[in-house]
């Protein structure tokens, strides 16, 4: 008999299957166990092992002994006539296709029982849930997995100020931000940005440690020490693995533009070198570059990037004046064009400009900067900024992505194309996949991270949105712009009350910034408290009593007052102070609607609006703006177009029923209710308005019920009650907001 036979006769071949498909079996259970009773994660290599070493200790039983009916026996003990091996093979052979069933329908289930994407349109339940308790959620990695970290990735610590002299910080910061600039052109390069490494200023953490908190596998520390005419640079490039410098060197020049512009340039060169970093010619040429041969213009210019940094408005006003005075001595210093660019966006609507004048200095600035050097990313990114507000989308997404492609490490570019994308509801999930990056750049970033928390409000995730917030308070108290973007999120969920109390906490902390005043008017509106709106008055006239706010409140109030001469008369100085520009005509239809004056309206309307009364745009009026297709529609209708009315408002429901949900949650912030009023549906109107105000979305009745389109609803039980459990509502938000001020103080 060969050998082969007689494995087969022993059942050797079917003890081996069934013990694999076994083992296989307990390993999955062992995985299922160890995430469901927190098992050590040692148990799961143990359990392995044991295995495998079991597996030949049962081929030997299975060869050495043998299953009779007076229990197991030694092989050569059995006689072969009394062998009941075959009845022993029929029980193993259904043993193992028990166990394969078992298997096959384990690996079935876990394939297809993931729950499918998606949300109904009012659904209160997010369709992904991104953040939990503040941490994104991301892929699991194996518990024994080692970080991928990118070696060609760089954190350069804020240089040292060796000479000890206040006057000479502004210059050291600015050279530690002109490296950080020009190591970001530098595409295969991941460096951190400024603000990320800001905060190891003066730091005692060891490097190994600061590389782990930033994700870079190289740091770099230096000094710099300013003397009279002459300067000296120190650095040194350290590898965060081994703590072992790479690179270090000492510059000792003399303190000229040509001199720091070589250090720097040269500094640049050895650190892509050092990494292994491949230069183009373009980046060559971009890493070598002499911005200005004038001294005091570059000074003027560090100082102004430095105020720039701090955002804070009294700081961006003289951000702006230094760029100034570095364009003036040296006028073609392209970087200061682009400062005065950037400051000049940053200021829009804090101070006297109009927004049309303050777009035309970003334009002349930019396209001057661009005249000089037309290789500068940051002045695409202006430009990109003026096309958006000119409602140039295709030129602006081309400038956006130009400004990326030239300054890939400069992480406000991915910030602002991300706010661009943000405008399209289609397109937020991809607008957060680039803040994303930008925040990979910039880690530690107060206004990127604020800026994830706005994408996650956006997308419907509230709860993600305010534990976000929450932590960045924390970790940045003094950061005004994240208490002003928690008072948006509460509007947002219909808690008014608090919005008013951060929206305070923002202005106490950057008291001249008027948007930040202006705010509170809407949510004191929407809690029934015009007694407030003197006290906003006389604060924004506290900053400039000439400011355009001061007329958008008494315009509001006139509004609340329904008196609509009155309105429009403060709303055409509002006008005059913005420069007249084509979104302000919404105002207008508004007044004129509320009027019952339709042709008015829609004439305003139309200049606001213009993708909405041209067919051939509609399809991209209702994808960036999906509530204004319903209300242009009832506009046309009520101004004697049905026809479009009603092809414009199929359009619309389409895209809000069957589209929208897919990129949101909580669609119910759109105007669904309009829409449905349009269509003569009553029922539904009264429901998606009971869900919208469940969910708190319902900022703005104020204004909104006075419409007429709202009349078919006025006297009936569903409605009056829904309109007197927002009265309550506001009620209680008053009476929470005074005491609130009360535990406050003054």
């Amino acid at each position: 008999m060969s050998f082969f036979v007689e494995l087969k006769r022993r059942n050797v071949f079917r003890v081996g299957v069934a013990y694999l498909v076994g083992g296989w079996l307990l390993l999955q259970l062992t995985e299922v166990l160890s995430e469901l009773l927190k098992l050590p994660e040692e148990v799961g290599p143990i359990v392995v092992a044991i295995v495998a070493i079991g597996f030949p200790i049962a081929l030997f039983f299975a060869w050495a002994f043998e299953l009779t009916p007076d229990g197991v026996k030694r092989e050569s003990e059995v006689d072969r006539s009394q062998s009941i091996t075959p009845q022993t093979g029929k029980k193993l052979n259904n043993t193992i296709l028990v166990m394969m069933a078992v298997a096959i329908a384990y690996l079935l289930f876990d394939k297809f029982s993931a729950p499918e994407m998606g949300s109904e349109p009012f659904s209160q339940e997010p369709t992904e849930q991104v953040i939990e308790d503040g941490d994104e959620k991301r892929d699991p990695a194996p518990a024994d997995a080692t970080p991928v970290i990118n070696r060609q990735s760089i954190a350069v610590l804020p240089f040292d100020n060796r000479s000890n002299r206040e006057e000479d910080e502004f210059f050291v910061e600015g050279m530690h931000d002109d490296l950080l600039t020009n190591l970001a052109k530098i595409g295969s390069l991941k460096v951190i940005s400024r603000t990320s490494v800001a905060r190891y200023k003066d730091t005692e953490i060891p490097i190994p440690d600061i590389a782990k908190e930033l994700d870079v596998a190289t740091v770099m520390e230096g000094a710099v020490q300013r003397a009279g005419n002459t300067v000296r640079i120190n650095v040194q490039l350290i590898d965060a693995q081994t703590d072992e410098h790479l690179w270090a060197e000492i510059f000792d020049r003399e303190l000229t533009t040509d001199n720091l512009f070589a250090i720097q340039s040269e500094i640049s060169q050895k650190i892509a070198g050092a990494l292994e970093a491949t230069l183009s010619p373009q980046e060559q040429q971009a890493i070598s570059d002499k911005p200005t041969e004038n001294l005091a213009a570059y000074n003027a210019y560090l100082l102004g990037r430095q105020l720039m940094a701090r955002r804070g408005t009294e700081d961006l006003t003289r951000a702006q004046q230094e760029f100034q005075r570095a364009t003036e001595l040296d006028p073609d210093f392209a970087l200061a064009w682009v400062g005065l660019a950037e400051t000049a966006l940053l200021l829009g609507g804090n101070n006297r400009l109009s927004i049309p004048e303050t777009m035309t200095m970003v334009e002349d600035a930019a396209n001057k900067a661009l005249a000089i050097n037309e290789q500068l990313g940051e002045a695409y990114l202006s430009l990109a900024e003026v096309d958006d507000f000119h409602e140039r989308s295709e030129q602006a997404e081309a400038n956006y992505r130009k400004a990326i492609e030239l300054s890939p490490g400069y992480a406000t570019a991915y910030q602002w194309y991300s706010d661009f994308l943000d405008d399209y509801p289609h397109r937020r999930r991809e607008a957060l996949g680039v803040l994303r990056k930008a925040e990979e750049l910039d880690p530690m970033s107060s206004i990127i991270q604020k800026e994830i928390a706005d994408q996650l409000g956006l997308l419907g995730q509230f709860d993600a949105a305010e534990n976000l917030l929450k932590n960045l308070m924390q970790s940045d108290p003094d950061f005004a712009p994240a208490y002003q973007e928690m008072a948006e999120l509460m509007d947002t969920t219909g808690r008014f009350d608090e919005q008013v109390m951060w929206l305070r906490k923002a202005s106490e902390l950057d008291p001249h910034n008027v948007g930040m005043h202006n705010d509170q008017v809407y949510a004191l509106l929407d809690m029934g408290d015009t007694e407030g709106l003197a006290d906003i008055k006389r604060r924004i006239a506290d900053v400039d009593d000439r400011h355009w706010a001061m007329g958008w409140v008494e315009t509001l109030e006139s509004l609340q007052q329904k008196n609509y001469v009155a309105a429009l008369e403060s709303a055409k100085w509002v006008d005059r102070q913005l420069g007249g520009i084509p979104q302000f005509q919404n105002v207008f239809g508004w007044v004129h609607l509320l009027n019952n004056d339709y042709q008015k309206a829609r004439q305003s309307f139309s200049i606001a609006f213009p993708k909405f009364f041209d067919r051939t745009t509609w399809r991209s009026g209702i994808e960036e703006d999906p509530s204004t297709g319903c209300f242009m529609a009832y506009v046309m209708s009520r101004s004697g177009d049905e026809a479009l009315s009603v092809d414009l408002l199929n359009m619309t429901l389409s895209y809000l029923e069957n589209e929208l949900p897919n990129y949101i949650d909580h669609a119910d912030r759109y105007f669904y209710a309009g829409c449905y009023l349009m269509t003569g549906d009553l029922e539904k109107t009264m429901d998606q308005m009971e869900i919208s105000l469940a969910h708190g979305h319902y900022g703005g009745w104020w204004i909104r019920s006075n419409l007429p389109l709202f009349d078919p609803l006025r006297g009936t039980e569903r409605y009056e009650a829904l309109m007197q459990t927002i009265r309550d509502t506001a009620a209680s938000q008053r009476a929470s907001l005074a005491r609130m001020e009360l535990e406050a103080g003054p």
